[in-house]
């Protein structure tokens, strides 16, 4: 099916990579793991919102129950579902943060919208965007 609002399309699936790599990069967790502590859940839930915050004030139309939607699907994946992100961490290669978590944070700043939990992410990640720090 062809998105009539590729915008729209494509920030939702950021919503969701962002959030999924940023605190399963983190953590180095799978998902199982995260949505049964209800902090980490917490935290996935508040960088979701950041995005759609940060996606509303750029100017996409996003959905009103985006992240509830989002979090239900979330809850459908496999407990040991990943995100490659945090695959790369755990073997010591780049990664993908200044395109996800980073660009929240910079648009988030450009637009005037907090984004606490993916600037505390992204400043708790940079040290590894090239691989393990030597």
């Amino acid at each position: 099916m062809l998105s009539e609002d590729i915008e729209r399309a494509i920030w939702e699936k950021f919503n969701l990579l962002v959030a999924h790599s940023a605190v399963t990069g983190l953590t180095r967790l799978p998902i199982g793991k995260l949505r049964n502590d209800p902090d980490l859940f917490s935290l996935y839930e508040a960088t979701m919102r950041e995005v759609t915050a940060v996606g509303r004030a750029c100017g996409v139309r996003l959905p009103a129950d985006i992240v509830e939607t989002t979090l239900a699907f979330v809850r459908s994946l496999p407990p040991d579902h990943i995100a490659s992100m945090a695959v790369d961490l755990i073997r010591g290669k780049r990664i993908e943060l200044p395109w996800l978590s980073g660009k929240v944070v910079a648009l988030g700043r450009q637009y005037g919208i907090p984004t606490p939990a993916n600037a505390f992410i992204h400043t708790a990640l940079k040290p590894y965007v090239n691989g393990a720090p030597a």
